[in-house]
C-alpha cells in the first residue's frame, strides 16, 4: 500500500514563473509568507494546510504546489520528489519582497496623465458574505419570529427603505450579500480592479474611516460605523 507522504505536513510551497508575480497580490498581505526569486521562478513558502485551499491560493493561475518531505520537494499528490530543497535562497517576507507601489494619484484632477479610478469587476474568487441589505417589509415579518439568539452577533442600521446587515450567520431571506475588504463592502461576485491598492484608495476618499458600500457600477455611499447597533427584537420594534 502506498503511503500519503503529504500527511503531517504544516507547510506548503508555491512555485509561479517570475513573469506572473502580479498574481500573488492578494496573499501579500499573509505575513506568515516567505518568497524568493530563483532563476526565472518565484517561489513562496510558508503557506498552512488552512490557506492551501482558500479562494486566494486557488485563483493563482500557473502555479506548482509542493510539500515538503526531508530535503526534497514533492508536487502535492505525488509520491516522487521533484526538486531538492532549497537551502541556498535568499528568503523575504512577501510583503517587503512585493512592495505596493503608491504613486501620487491626485484624486481631485481628471486630467488625462494623472487619474486612477476606484472600479470594481466581477470576480471568479469565492468570497465568504458579512454583510446584507435587506427590504425592511421582508424583515417586518421575519424578525419576529426569529429566536433571540439568533439575532445576538448581528448589527444594523435603516437605509432608506432596507437594513443593512452585518454579522454571521446571515439571515436565511432574500437581498443584497457584500464581502468586506478593509472598510469597503462590495457585492459578493465582484472584486476591487486594483486589490493591492485597497489601502490607498481607503486613505484617499475614506479620511473619516466610514464604511464604504459599492454598487455594481462602482459607485458608492459612505456609512458612519457609529450608526450601527446590536440587532434585537425589541430594539427593531421601536425603530419601526
Amino acid at each position: 500500500m502506498e503511503r500519503d507522504l503529504a500527511q503531517g505536513v504544516t507547510e506548503y510551497w508555491l512555485r509561479l514563473p517570475s513573469k506572473y508575480k502580479d498574481k500573488l497580490s492578494q496573499v501579500r498581505v499573509w505575513k506568515s509568507l516567505r518568497m524568493a526569486t530563483d532563476m526565472q521562478d518565484i517561489w513562496v513558502r510558508g503557506i498552512s494546510p488552512h490557506q492551501l485551499y482558500s479562494p486566494e491560493i486557488r485563483s493563482i493561475p500557473f502555479k506548482k504546489i509542493y510539500f515538503q518531505r526531508d530535503n526534497a520537494l514533492f508536487l502535492l499528490g505525488g509520491n516522487l520528489p521533484e526538486e531538492r530543497l532549497k537551502t541556498s535562497l535568499l528568503w523575504s517576507p512577501i510583503d517587503r519582497a512585493l512592495p505596493v507601489e503608491m504613486p501620487d494619484y491626485n484624486f481631485n484632477y481628471f486630467g488625462i496623465d494623472s487619474k486612477i479610478e476606484f472600479k470594481i469587476i466581477p470576480s471568479t474568487v469565492e468570497r465568504s458574505a458579512n454583510v446584507q441589505l435587506v427590504s425592511l417589509e421582508v424583515l417586518d415579518i421575519i424578525i419576529p419570529k426569529t429566536p433571540a439568539v439568533r439575532l445576538q452577533q448581528l448589527q444594523w442600521t435603516i437605509i432608506n427603505d432596507h437594513a443593512l446587515l452585518f454579522g454571521t450567520p446571515l439571515l436565511s431571506v432574500p437581498g443584497k450579500t457584500f464581502w468586506q475588504a478593509n472598510n469597503f463592502l462590495i457585492p459578493t461576485g465582484y472584486d476591487l480592479e486594483y486589490p493591492e491598492l485597497n489601502s490607498y484608495f481607503n486613505k484617499n476618499i475614506n479620511a473619516l474611516n466610514d464604511y464604504i458600500v459599492v454598487h455594481t457600477d462602482s459607485t458608492y455611499y459612505k456609512l458612519p460605523k457609529e450608526k450601527l447597533q446590536k440587532l434585537s427584537i425589541s430594539g427593531y420594534r421601536l425603530s419601526r
